[in-house]
């Protein structure tokens, strides 16, 4: 009745039939079975819960009234089967009691045991080990044949299934490792080890001596995991003779010519020492450590084995019974604090930073000090944080005194003064903002009082002789010399409490040489000020931090004259002294911010390297004068750009007519475009200039346009066309100008967004109509300018030759004007700027530039600029774009375009240029543009290798059958086919290309060819499998019986004779070539 009833109907009678089943009522043994198939589907529904199965396992009793072998209940049977693959079921408790009451019917054990296997391989961790229980419960609670079915026909199966999987292929190696770690585990039981050691042993010993590198790292791993390997049974003896036996082994497997079974290896053992130190016996273990730090510390084949290694010896520090030999053994590992691995010398910091939480071995035993103050001053970011992080309580003990914070400060700066700047930079990042804050009044204390005391010395050493050369009367009172330097503060009162702020020993202190003493230290120390305000910047502009910004500025106000004048000498203080003021109002400081502007102003054309001048603008950015910058600097174009324009006489005599002040400072216009590019390229400097002062910008970049008109000029003439308006400055504002447009996008609205973020899109707010900028417009503009202007001075299109106008000088400006052109479009295209139409434009623009010019300057920039093309047009595009609408090409077009104009080139030159960019530049855009052999670009570079062949074989009349390596043919093919081979998937999308091309050739030069370049592959085929050789050697066989060859002509004609013998000689090559191929790899 129950099955007749669906939805809530039947809900209520399976809820009535259990309730009748849990107060064990009359006839519940007929009410159960009927409803016991509806409980088992509910578990099985998409939307079941742990609800259901607890239901289910209350209902357990009732599986022993049914007769499972009969042939009725089969249907009920592959339900409980399918409760076996069912994840919900090892959940919770009670699902993995069902299951292993389940597996305790010996009927159901080997199909549960199938079911399982199923699904283990898209387990989770946590799944595999529930389904571990299950199999360890029932094993348990089982006996005689079942328990043997359990052992022999499921764990074991499981146990040489993780020895053999492929750990490659996805989770299945590490979920049955998983399982099988939950037997493992239970190994002190002794009938557990008994049974682990059994079954492991018919396979295990001979799987470790494998010929598979896989095979032997599944074996080592499960070694390492089930050790010791006991059996219970056995005597004393024979239980010695195993340890032993386990204990070679793994030593032996520290040495394996598979860095990943050494990998393992090393894991494993490490992890035993780890957990059975006083088990294992001090010459195995002496033998481990002198494999460990002598030989695999030092592996050069792999820098995972050096970090395993390490990895390792952290885990061992856990083991306080290990901890006395590592004291001994750790200071011979200090050389791998070098390790050329950045991973390897991260996990070195690690180890350290454990041996110090031991607090029983002192770090710098390991690494001398000042060997560790070096990588912080040269090593990554992230090694520097991990080494601040261990010099913290070192040189920044925050719970100490403040005299000893500060000596501890001298003596990092004495040490290093480059590692305490990135130790300051970490470190205030990891404290308080008003711990930052008090260090930096502290260090401000000190370096007061230590000028105050200065002066004072000095003040009294003038006193002193004055003195002695005055009558006794006269030295009873100061002098009025002294009592003015004390009012101006050049000296320091006996009684001045300020100046003995730091210490009483400094006061005190005899005329030993103090670190202050040291210029450097000095230096550091203001360092350090502007680096720990500059990471806290943030922090300290937040309104409730605003006391401790005034307290800083108010000591730095009035220190800032006493400290510009004790250094005014030194010119690097005076630097950071300069950029410190910048952090406070410039309303305190208005004649450091005059100076500034009068620096810059007074800068002359051999000062235009950075340090000469970036502390002056980064200061005036801070002060936000970036508008008096950029009035400079557009003065200083303005007469550049002056400079360069021809004018009559006339005119110019007109120009001198009227009154003019003489200025002595001449214009530095190459100057002028270095501080608009630092401001560009400095993070907060172009916000600054972009938050206030973008309308200076957009008229920069506008009056900078003017670049264009003086560089048409400049090519039809032999010459420069001045001294201000050089080669060097046109080309470097060119460049500047491209940078500042891109810089000054901001688009009204992106109406061509990703196509994922079309639908939903909520409008945002408008921006200033004075705001708006498309960059693209702009660059589309410079495209059609070079179209007319700079391209036909490279050459006719396809003319093979360049056809220059002018001087030598003019090419290499036209080049370098379109290479920073080209760059421009493709910073502008990975940003997201424009949209398809910009990106077909400028491909098109490309196509056209690489079809005009020869050479091999614009392949890079090309390559780059069409797969960020490709990129922005997957997002970007639609299936709908119109190439002929938009006026260009495709990114697809341009490679091929690309791949033309190099196989053009290897074909007059012969050789390539000596660049290694270009190849790894092809392998990454290959790999944009797909690895599938149904990529366009990889049709097309096949295809134009097999042609590139072809002209050579019909150039040279064959081919030279002793080239062993694709290196050997040179040119454009060993560049394209090298590119492939020493990838993966690009070489398999090669040959499989290669294979669909095969059966197009039409002519024997292409088959020749084919065959040719294959065989150059078998003998250096790189990454491309076996296999997949086989298969094109079978496809180019199949193609040639296919080939109907003609006969020889009758006539005495000598053209067809003549092209009937080279039919001839190239139909025989490609037929010894192919055999040959074919007894290489024994193809049948």
């Amino acid at each position: 009745m129950v099955m007749v009833f669906e939805g809530a109907v039947q809900d209520g009678i399976v809820a009535l039939c259990e309730m009748w089943w849990k107060k064990q009522l009359d006839e519940r043994e007929h009410v159960i079975i009927n409803i016991l198939p509806i409980v088992l589907d509910a578990t099985s529904t998409k939307n079941a819960r742990r609800k259901e199965v607890q239901n289910l396992w209350a209902l357990r009793d009732a599986l022993q009234l049914i007769p499972l072998s009969d042939p009725e209940c089969q249907l009920l049977v592959e339900k409980l089967i399918a409760c076996s693959s069912n994840t919900l079921f090892v959940s919770c408790d009670e699902g993995i009691k069902w299951l292993s009451g389940l597996f305790s019917r010996e009927s159901m054990v080997i199909p549960m045991h199938r079911g399982i296997k199923t699904v283990l391989p898209g387990c989770t961790r946590a799944q595999s080990s529930k389904y571990a229980e299950v199999y360890f419960r029932s094993w348990k609670n089982s006996q005689g044949t079942v328990k043997q079915m359990l052992e022999e026909e499921c764990i074991q199966d499981l146990m040489y299934a993780a020895v053999h999987v492929d750990p490659m292929a996805g989770r299945l190696s590490a979920n049955l490792h998983h399982f099988l770690h939950h037997f493992h585990r239970h190994k002190k039981h002794h009938t557990v080890a008994t049974m682990v050691y059994t079954l492991y042993d018919p396979f295990m010993w001979r799987s470790l001596k494998a010929a598979n590198g896989f095979v032997r790292m599944n074996a080592t791993g499960l070694l390492c995991d089930a050790f010791p390997l006991l059996d219970n049974t056995m005597n004393q003896e024979e239980r010695e003779g195993l340890l032993e036996k386990q204990y070679h082994t793994m030593i032996t497997l520290l040495t394996d010519p598979c860095h990943l079974v050494r990998i393992k290896a090393i894991k494993g053992v490490t992890s035993i020492l780890a957990n059975y130190w006083l088990m294992i016996p001090s010459n195995v273990i002496k033998t481990v450590f002198q494999k460990l730090l002598s030989d695999l510390l030092y592996d050069a084949s792999s820098a995972e084995v050096r970090t395993q290694v390490l990895k390792g010896i952290i885990l061992m520090l856990d083991s306080n019974d290990a901890v006395p030999f590592l004291k001994e053994v750790l200071p011979r590992i200090g050389d791998a604090f070098d390790d050329i691995n950045g991973n390897v010398r991260s996990t070195f910091v690690k180890l350290l930073l454990k041996v110090k939480s031991l607090k029983i071995i002192r770090y710098w035993d390991i690494v001398p000090m000042n060997h560790i103050l070096h990588r912080l001053e040269e090593d990554t970011p992230v090694i520097c944080k991990l080494i601040t992080q261990l010099l913290l309580n070192t040189f920044h003990p925050i719970q100490r005194e403040d005299q000893e914070l500060l000596h501890r400060t001298l003596a990092l700066l004495e040490e290093n003064r480059a590692a305490a700047r990135r130790f300051y930079q970490y470190t205030s990042r990891k404290l308080d903002l008003p711990s930052n804050v008090h260090f930096m009044l502290l260090i401000l204390r000190c370096l007061r009082n230590y000028l105050l005391n200065q002066q004072a010395q000095e003040g009294q050493q003038e006193t002193d002789h004055e003195t002695s050369n005055t009558s006794p009367e006269e030295r009873t009172s100061p002098s009025v010399g002294s009592q003015k330097n004390l009012k101006l503060g050049l000296g320091v009162a006996p009684d001045n409490k300020e100046n003995r702020d730091v210490s009483d020993d400094e006061q005190t202190a005899d005329d030993s040489a103090s670190p202050l003493d040291n210029p450097a230290v000095i230096g550091g120390l203001f360092d350090t000020i502007v680096i720990i305000w500059t990471t806290n910047a943030h922090r300290l502009a937040q309104p409730e931090n605003e006391k401790y910004i005034e307290a800083i500025r108010t000591r730095v106000s009035k220190s800032m004259p006493l400290f510009f004048k004790a250094f005014k000498e030194n010119d690097e203080v005076s630097q950071t002294l300069l950029y410190l003021s910048s952090f406070l109002p410039k309303a305190l400081v208005p004649t450091i911010v005059s100076h500034c502007m009068s620096r810059l102003r007074g800068l002359q054309q051999d000062q235009d390297k950075e340090e000469s001048y970036v502390t002056y603008v980064n200061a005036l950015c801070n002060w936000n004068r970036v508008d008096d910058i950029l009035e400079l600097a557009t003065e200083w174009l303005n007469e550049g750009f002056s400079a360069g324009v021809t004018t009559s006489s006339k005119e110019r005599r007109k120009s001198r007519k009227g009154v003019r002040f003489q200025e002595e400072l001449s214009p530095q216009p190459l100057l002028a475009l270095r501080l608009v590019g630092h401001i560009l390229q400095h993070p907060l400097n172009k916000l600054a200039a972009l938050g206030r002062n973008r309308h200076l910008l957009v008229q920069m970049s506008e009056n900078m346009a003017n670049v264009k008109g003086l560089l048409g000029d400049r090519l039809n003439q032999t010459e420069e066309l001045s001294a201000l308006c050089s080669d060097r400055f046109l080309c470097e504002c060119w460049a500047q100008y491209l940078s500042l447009v891109a810089v000054l996008h901001n688009p009204p609205h992106i109406s061509e967004e990703p196509r994922e973020k079309r639908r939903g899109a909520v409008c945002e707010k408008e921006i200033p109509v004075d705001d708006i900028y498309d960059s693209t417009a702009t660059v589309v503009t410079c495209i059609d300018w070079c179209r007319r202007v700079l391209i036909p001075t490279l050459g006719e299109e396809q003319s093979g030759k360049r056809k220059l106008r002018a001087g030598e000088d003019a090419p290499v400006l036209a080049v370098s004007a379109l290479s920073d052109l080209l760059a421009c479009i493709t910073n502008l295209l990975i940003v997201g700027a424009g949209g398809p139409s910009f990106a077909y434009k400028a491909c098109g623009f490309t196509e056209e530039l690489l079809k005009t010019d020869a050479s091999d300057k614009f392949w890079q920039k090309s390559l780059v600029l069409a797969q960020e093309a490709y990129g922005f047009l997957e997002v970007y595009g639609t299936q709908s774009d119109d190439l002929e609408e938009f006026g260009g090409v495709s990114p697809e077009q341009l490679i091929n375009t690309c791949l033309t104009s190099i196989s053009d080139f290897c074909k007059q030159q012969e050789k390539l240029p000596q660049d290694g960019d270009l190849a790894n530049m092809l392998a990454l855009v290959l790999t944009s543009f797909g690895n599938s052999s149904n990529s366009c670009a990889m049709k097309y570079l096949v295809s134009s290798v097999i042609d590139h062949l072809s002209w050579h074989i019909d150039k040279v009349k064959g081919v030279d059958t002793d080239v062993n390596s694709v290196k050997e043919i040179g040119g454009f093919v060993a560049l394209t086919v090298g590119v492939c081979q020493s990838r993966a998937k690009l070489s398999a999308a090669f040959i499989t290309s290669f294979m669909k091309l095969t059966l197009a050739v039409q002519d024997i030069t292409s088959l020749l060819a084919c065959t040719h370049l294959l065989k150059v592959l078998i003998r250096d085929s790189g990454k491309i499998s076996p296999s997949s050789l086989k298969q094109a050697v079978v496809r180019v066989d199949s193609v040639m019986s296919r080939i109907v060859f003609p006969t020889c002509p009758e006539e005495e004609d000598p053209d067809k004779k003549s092209a009937y013998g080279v039919y001839e000689r190239y139909t025989a090559a490609s037929r010894d070539i192919i055999q040959d191929m074919k007894d290489t790899l024994g193809v049948i």
